[in-house]
């Protein structure tokens, strides 16, 4: 399989800074993937003409990780993105500006805008390595780790019902045992709608062993706990 990424517009801005668009899929791509479907965000706005990419983190959490993430950004396309801390929140961005960089990611199965439905691309779910990738960028982004006691746990909530749904088959026909995933409802007490997300988790030592083993974490703040070394 290759993209056909002879169609793509870019951007003046992106001939000039040397965007890269990968003409073939790779783990690199899948992992990318999956941390902009775990913290990710891009939309189009016409009105301004911007083209945004943008990853959220936690700036007392994720610098360590944010750095591997731009290293990874930039061998995949040659851009370096630019990082944002939020005033008053512990909040931290990777952003990036790039027409070409975005319709590239929409030829590659990513969706813009509102994650609630979103799923895997299909070049993805049919090639194990990439899969594997793919749930590794998601979890360092949005999945947790914690120990009860001497029991591990591996644990992720999403809005996506499809997303969960399909990455719980998946896992459970690697070996994997998993709870879930379930509906788990936040009443908005602003009067707002409520928030619903769709959980699953991993317990138990053989299923660390076996994560560890096939998928493994990128994200220090998840390895530190696993070592016992970070915040529970």
């Amino acid at each position: 399989m290759k993209f056909n990424v002879t169609t793509i517009q870019k951007s003046k801005n992106d001939e000039q800074r040397g965007l890269i668009l990968p003409i073939e899929p790779s783990e690199e791509l899948a992992e990318f993937l999956g941390i902009l479907t775990g913290d990710g965000y891009m939309n189009h706005y016409p009105y301004q003409g911007k083209y945004l990419i943008e990853i959220a983190g936690d700036s007392r959490s994720d610098k360590e990780y944010f750095v591997e993430v731009s290293n990874l950004i930039s061998t995949l396309f040659g851009l370096k993105p630019t990082v944002r801390y939020l005033k008053g929140q512990n909040t931290m961005n990777l952003r990036m500006m790039s027409k070409g960089m975005f319709n590239f990611l929409l030829l590659c199965g990513f969706k813009r805008g509102r994650k609630e439905q979103i799923g895997i691309p299909l070049w993805i779910k049919e090639e194990e390595r990439y899969m594997n990738a793919f749930l590794r960028g998601l979890a360092d982004t949005d999945f947790s780790f914690h120990w009860r006691r001497d029991y591990p746990i591996i644990s992720g909530g999403l809005k996506s019902q499809v997303l969960m749904v399909a990455v719980a088959e998946y896992l459970r026909s690697k070996g994997f045992a998993v709870a879930g995933p379930y509906k788990e409802t936040t009443k908005d007490l602003r009067g707002y709608k409520d928030s619903v997300k769709y959980r699953m988790a991993l317990n138990g030592h053989k299923n660390l062993e076996r994560w560890m083993g096939s998928i493994g974490f990128r994200n220090k703040r998840h390895l530190r706990k696993i070592d016992g070394d970070g915040e529970i």
